[in-house]
């Protein structure tokens, strides 16, 4: 499985999207919250970085 995965992800291909989108098919709440979630793990993240000072990797997070 994750060499799949690694291949899918050197090939450009967002594999966490792909699999909420899938699951959003068949559990839009699930979706949500998964969503959700990775928002938050990447303002968390940017933060991290912005605490650091490395505001190009924060700004790639989303802040």
């Amino acid at each position: 499985m994750e060499e799949l995965i690694k291949k899918a992800e050197e090939k450009g291909i967002d594999v966490e999207d792909l699999i909420i989108s899938a699951i959003s098919r068949i559990d839009p709440q699930d979706s949500i919250k998964l969503r959700f979630e990775i928002a938050k793990r990447f303002l968390s993240e940017a933060e991290d970085y912005l605490s650091k000072g490395d505001i190009i990797q924060s700004s790639e997070k989303g802040l």
